[in-house]
């Protein structure tokens, strides 16, 4: 978080601006992103990769469709709520072969507190993007804030692996492919989609994974995993030409 946000301040220099970031809706965004970063891989760890997937990725629409119907005045269409439950079941059959044993309730509430910050800084973000505020002065303050805001948890763990050439250079990698670039680019959509739609498209997310797992790990996939990539597509197509 906190290289990504340095690479999106470098990014944002380049956009003058004299309008200034409503102070609500950059804590929201960065408390809503703080939230989904801790409790997402804290069930991650606690209920495995899987089951965490499938109910953070899986109810993050939904959140966010909710939340921006009751805060955003933004009611979500029909396309959405279709969309949403085709991708969201075939969310649940790609990852359904890894859902063994390591079912833990208090990871799958962490999972759907991950989903309701992610909803949140959907809705706030759009509105700060509606008010002609630009992208990558969005970006890089409420990431910059919200690294700020989970830095005390940096002091938990050991960092020794940070003195090697490998640990930088996954760190450089995370914060600026993965955080910088990726979330600029989920900004863009975010500016120009409604957040509930932006939100579903997220969902391409997991069958991306899939297919560098087989590509590149040489994983094999079960025939129900193939399936739910599958549903994943169609309800992002539909989505895209209905939505």
């Amino acid at each position: 978080m906190f290289v990504g946000s340095i690479a999106l301040w470098l990014i944002s220099l380049k956009d003058k601006t004299s309008l200034k970031f409503p102070k609500r809706q950059l804590w929201i965004c960065a408390l809503g992103m703080a939230t989904y970063q801790l409790a997402f891989f804290s069930a991650v760890h606690l209920t495995g990769v899987a089951i965490a997937t499938i109910t953070a990725l899986g109810s993050s629409p939904v959140f966010t469709g909710l939340i921006s119907w009751l805060f955003g005045h933004e009611k979500p269409s029909r396309a959405w709520a279709v969309a949403t439950s085709i991708t969201t079941l075939g969310i649940v059959a790609l990852n359904i072969h890894a859902a063994s044993a390591t079912f833990k309730i208090t990871g799958v509430l962490l999972a759907l507190c991950a989903a309701a910050g992610f909803g949140a800084f959907n809705v706030a973000g759009k509105q700060v993007l509606q008010s002609g505020y630009p992208l990558s002065h969005f970006i890089s303050r409420s990431f910059a804030l919200s690294a700020l805001l989970i830095s005390p948890f940096m002091f938990t763990e050991r960092f020794w692996w940070l003195r090697t050439v490998r640990g930088v250079g996954l760190v450089l990698w995370l914060g600026i492919v993965t955080t910088a670039l990726a979330y600029s680019l989920y900004g863009f959509g975010l500016l120009h989609l409604k957040a509930s739609n932006a939100s579903t498209f997220v969902l391409a997310e997991p069958v991306t994974a899939t297919v560098l797992s087989v590509t590149v790990l040489h994983n094999h996939l079960t025939l129900t995993s193939w399936g739910g990539a599958v549903l994943v597509i169609i309800g992002l197509l539909y989505l895209g030409v209905m939505g």
